[in-house]
């Protein structure tokens, strides 16, 4: 259970303890149980705030506002705070499709808050010649398939093709 102070219909220290209680009044002697003593915490300016559960959402924080009064009740007030794009978990982040360029590699970007939803983003880095080269040859098993079904001169042309394409930097 939560308390406040309220004075002027206003909180003015929340949350509230009994220790606090007792250091704004020295000479005043508290059972312990005065906190659940509903009908005394009005004589010292103290509130029960009912507890509320803190909203959700992914790649959001909750954060306690101070309570708010309505219908007679001060209850927990909840906002949610965006977390930064660095500590978003990988559950909270919306996947999205890495983007395809001839020539380039997609790496996973720090996401980005599009609305409310965490999205994926990518980052295109250009490969190197001889990244470029080893995507085109294939595999040693698709080099093979490659030489058996068409012919060790074709694999030759092909290469040749891929050498102009990428050359030694």
């Amino acid at each position: 259970m939560n308390y406040a102070k309220v004075q002027n219909g206003s909180i003015e220290v929340y949350p509230y303890s009994f220790n606090q209680l007792k250091q704004d009044n020295k000479n005043t002697s508290f059972p312990k149980d005065f906190l659940q003593r509903a009908d005394m915490l009005s004589d010292f300016n103290v509130v029960e705030v009912v507890d509320t559960n803190p909203p959700s959402r992914k790649g959001w924080s909750p954060y306690e506002e101070s309570p708010s009064f309505s219908n007679g009740v001060w209850s927990q007030s909840w906002k949610l705070i965006s977390k930064e794009a660095s500590t978003v978990a990988t559950e909270d982040i919306e996947e999205t499709e890495p983007p395809v360029q001839e020539g380039y590699r997609a790496e996973q970007a720090l996401p980005e808050l599009v609305g409310d939803i965490w999205k994926q983003k990518w980052n295109l880095v250009e490969n190197t010649w001889l990244e470029n080269r080893q995507l085109s040859y294939g595999s040693a098993t698709d080099q093979i398939e490659f030489i058996t079904e068409n012919s060790l001169q074709d694999w030759k042309d092909k290469v040749a093709e891929i050498k102009t394409k990428y050359p030694k930097v």
